[in-house]
């Protein structure tokens, strides 16, 4: 058990288990943004059109 809460020898030594932890998370961040702008990317391209399914939904107007 000693060895998991020892003081550190020198408190100006870098907390390594903070900068790893640092590491993922800002991995982690790019990741989800990465992933969030390719699903936009790859929405845009049909965004603008109806869909075969979408006119078939649309309610039918008879000109009254």
């Amino acid at each position: 058990m000693n060895l998991l809460l020892r003081p550190l020898d020198n408190p100006a030594d870098p907390v390594w288990s903070v900068i790893i932890m640092t590491i993922l998370v800002v991995a982690m961040a790019v990741y989800v943004i990465v992933y969030i702008l390719g699903i936009d990317k790859r929405e845009e391209h049909g965004s603008n059109d109806t869909t075969e399914q979408e006119e078939l939904l649309q309610l039918q107007s008879h000109g009254d």
